[in-house]
Order: C-alpha cells, then sequence, then structure tokens
C-alpha cells in the first residue's frame, strides 16, 4: 500500500515569515534611530504602512499578489528569474526600497538619503541574516517522512523561497518542492496542488495540505480534492476561507490531528467546493502587514 502524502506551506507554517520581517524591521530602524537621533517607535509604525501602500500602488503588485509576494519579500529579495513579471519586480524592488526607508525617516522629520540608502542595505542584511524556524517543524517532518511522502507547495519567487529553505535544515525532507512562481499557479488554483501531487505520485484522496491560511492553504486544497489541516498562527485579520478537516495550533498536534482524520471517507468529488477570492492585497491581506504592529 503506497504511502499517504503530506503538503506543507512554508511561510507561518515552518518558516516564521512574519516574525523575521517583523524583526528586522524594528532592528534596522533602531539602528536609524541611533543614527539620526531620533525615537526608533514611529519608524517601526511607518515602515510596514509605508511599505504595504507602495506595494500596492506598483505596477507589480497585480503579479506579486497573485503569486503571493508581499512587501516583507520585497525589502530584500532580489527577484532573479526569466519570466518577465519576475524581471520588472526586480526592476522595481531598489526604488520601493528606497522610497520606504527614506519616506519613514521623513515621517519623523529626516531628510537624509545616505541614510536612508544605507537602511536599505541593513535591513536586507539583518533580514537574510537568520531564518526562524518553528522548533518543532524538523522533529515534526522527520517522525512524518517515516511513513509519508512529503512535499512543500509555496507561493513566492523561486529564488526568495529558496534562500529561505537554505537557512534551515528542512528541504531535505520534501521528496517535491514546488513553488508558485515556478510553475505559474499560486495557491488557491488546485493546479499547483495537483503538481505537487504528480511529483511525488500521489493521488489527492491519499493526501492532506497542512498550511497556515484558509484562502490559499485550506481553500486551494479543497478546490483540488484534497482534505486540509489549518494550522491557525492568529496572524490573519478576518481572513474568510472553508472549514479546514481540521485545526491545531501548534506543529507538534500534526500528528495527532492526522490520525484522528483517518482514511478518507468520501470521494474526491465529493471534497470539491469552488475557492473563494483571494482575501489579500499588496500586503498579502494581513492587517498586520498593512498598519504594522
Amino acid at each position: 500500500m503506497a504511502r499517504p502524502a503530506i503538503l506543507f506551506d512554508l511561510d507561518n507554517t515552518l518558516v516564521m515569515e512574519d516574525e523575521a520581517t517583523f524583526a528586522a524591521v524594528r532592528s534596522t530602524c533602531e539602528f536609524a534611530a541611533s543614527r539620526a537621533g531620533v525615537d526608533a517607535d514611529p519608524l517601526v509604525t511607518a515602515v510596514p504602512r509605508l511599505a504595504a501602500s507602495l506595494w500596492k500602488a506598483s505596477p507589480t503588485s497585480p503579479y506579486a499578489d497573485t503569486m503571493g509576494i508581499w512587501w516583507g519579500e520585497g525589502l530584500w529579495g532580489d527577484f532573479r528569474g526569466e519570466a518577465p513579471e519576475l524581471r520588472a519586480l526586480g526592476d522595481f524592488v531598489p526604488t520601493f526600497r528606497r522610497e520606504v526607508w527614506a519616506g519613514a525617516l521623513a515621517a519623523v522629520g529626516v531628510a537624509d538619503d545616505a541614510l536612508a540608502n544605507e537602511l536599505v542595505e541593513t535591513y536586507r542584511t539583518v533580514r537574510r541574516a537568520r531564518e526562524p524556524v518553528d522548533a518543532q517543524a524538523e522533529p515534526v517532518l522527520a517522525r512524518l517522512a517515516l511513513d509519508h511522502r512529503l512535499a512543500l507547495v509555496t507561493n513566492g519567487a523561486p529564488d526568495v523561497q529558496r534562500e529561505k529553505l537554505a537557512g534551515t535544515t528542512l528541504a531535505g525532507y520534501f521528496g517535491a518542492i514546488v513553488i508558485s512562481c515556478e510553475v505559474g499557479f499560486a495557491k488557491p488554483d488546485p493546479r499547483i496542488f495537483e503538481i505537487a501531487l504528480d511529483r511525488i505520485g500521489a493521488s489527492a484522496p491519499e493526501a492532506v495540505m497542512v498550511g497556515d491560511s484558509l484562502a490559499r492553504d485550506v481553500a486551494g486544497a479543497r478546490a483540488a480534492g484534497i482534505r486540509a489541516v489549518w494550522i491557525d498562527r492568529r496572524l490573519w485579520a478576518d481572513e474568510k476561507g472553508p472549514t479546514p478537516d481540521a485545526r491545531i495550533e501548534t506543529l507538534s498536534a500534526l500528528p495527532a490531528a492526522l490520525a484522528a482524520l483517518g482514511p478518507v471517507a468520501v470521494s474526491p468529488q465529493d471534497l470539491r467546493e469552488p475557492h473563494p477570492p483571494s482575501a489579500r492585497d499588496g500586503s498579502r491581506g494581513r492587517a498586520s502587514r498593512t498598519e504594522g504592529r
């Protein structure tokens, strides 16, 4: 009998994307405050607000939103790739970064282009220095890999997502790593899930998706006929999506949740339902990503 399959999301499921982003914003703002002789807190508030606004207003925003790329990644990623849309994004982000940091300084009464340019590079260095991973991620993956086929299904830019993975020890657990910009489809499009299943030789009825987003992970899995476990990180503001087959708050609860689901009791067609429109805007729809925290 074939081993069952588990598809995992990456950001805020295995690696703590928001934690890393906002910690890097805080660290860079504290550096800026020490250099400019101002309070860091208004800068910490201004950066996410300005970044979300500029990101959403960009002509690259529709592509970025569809593919699941947000302003936090725009502040540091290179966005290398052959797709014209990725090249356009790569051309956009240098100006975006300067405007974010110059605008944040202006919000506290500082006009210093040289410092703004320095902050661009400071943030990129700080953000890339550490990729926080859920402490339970590797033990859970190691346990599940013994009797499951595992794949990673993540929205985002190839170089950005692979750099995140390279900062961890997780990549080796996956039989396939599927990234939206590489295949041209992003969650909640069911085709990205189908590609992942095909690459690990699994079918929808024997698979489960694990992710933190109702609108992308759960809705997309359901559209592909896959059961879904929602890891509720309490990050999303009023996100809409179908009811998951199971809800957990920690990765350590996943093995028990999978055991409780048991074998598939209905056909894939019965599991399918139309996925709702994405609730995300250029900031990925998160209140904290739009307004700061």
